[in-house]
């Protein structure tokens, strides 16, 4: 009873541990399939040939349309445009370029053009190179909207792409649950931001980490199961009931007994 008593304490920590790498484990495997299944959304839809803007099947099934490319006419609001802060691409400092873009039935899409350097200072980017308002075609990749970040706002600037927020448009053109990301546009502007690069397909680090947490839970138990059987051993051999263990001899001892024996 005496040994239980001892025991108890270390064993609800141990469990209480394992209970904490477990859940940090399926947090990781989680994150992995949330990645998997982006990456199975690229593959499947980013080099598709593009198709008319379906709008009514884009909104009721955002997902199933993510990076695919669509056709869709109008013209660019310039005088709208503005800049999403905090871009940084390959280690650089910079901006996003988003422009409003008027389709030929009145609604209104915001339009990703690519990305610019920050200049000097770093809040302001390097140059804004905006298109004429001229009627164009564009191929674009859809994307979904990213949460408005609720922050202060900076004239000119977004803290993501929350087309929500764009300045000066109609509520009721505005299309808010998704963007587009160019991929060309005819007839071409003379300058451009740079084009994004296609997104990411590797899976990261969590499938390995998921499988470490699940170890330090196996561990946790080991080394309480390995402290239980120690303690017990040694009692029985302080009471007589077993041999004790013999000690292994370290590589000094071994070379010192071929020196006697020599």
């Amino acid at each position: 009873m005496n040994q239980i008593r001892r025991w108890a304490p270390w064993f609800a920590l141990v469990v209480l541990f394992s209970i904490a790498t477990s859940l940090l484990s399926w947090w990781q495997f989680t994150r992995r399939d949330e990645r998997v299944q982006r990456i199975e959304q690229v593959l499947a839809n980013y080099d598709q040939s593009p198709v008319d803007y379906p709008r009514e099947d884009v909104e009721s099934s955002l997902q199933k349309w993510e990076w695919r490319q669509v056709k869709i006419t109008g013209r660019y609001l310039p005088e709208r445009a503005a800049v999403v802060r905090n871009r940084p691409l390959s280690g650089q400092a910079g901006f996003l370029q988003i422009i409003p873009f008027e389709l030929t039935d009145g609604t209104i899409l915001a339009i990703e053009r690519g990305w610019i350097p920050a200049g000097s200072p770093i809040t302001t980017p390097s140059s804004n190179p905006l298109p004429d308002p001229g009627p164009r075609e564009l191929i674009v990749r859809l994307r979904a909207s990213e949460p408005s970040q609720q922050r202060g706002v900076v004239e000119g600037q977004l803290a993501s792409i929350a087309p929500a927020e764009l300045q000066g448009l109609s509520s009721e053109k505005l299309i808010t649950s998704h963007y587009g990301r160019l991929v060309s546009e005819s007839p071409e502007s003379g300058e451009v931001p740079m084009a994004m690069p296609k997104p990411s397909l590797d899976e990261g680090n969590h499938l390995s980490y998921a499988l470490q947490w699940v170890l330090f839970g196996l561990m946790a138990f080991a080394a309480f199961i390995w402290a239980v059987r120690n303690e017990r051993r040694l009692r029985l051999e302080a009471q007589g009931l077993v041999q004790p263990k013999a000690k292994r001899k370290n590589q000094a001892q071994l070379d010192a007994e071929i020196e006697d024996a020599g």
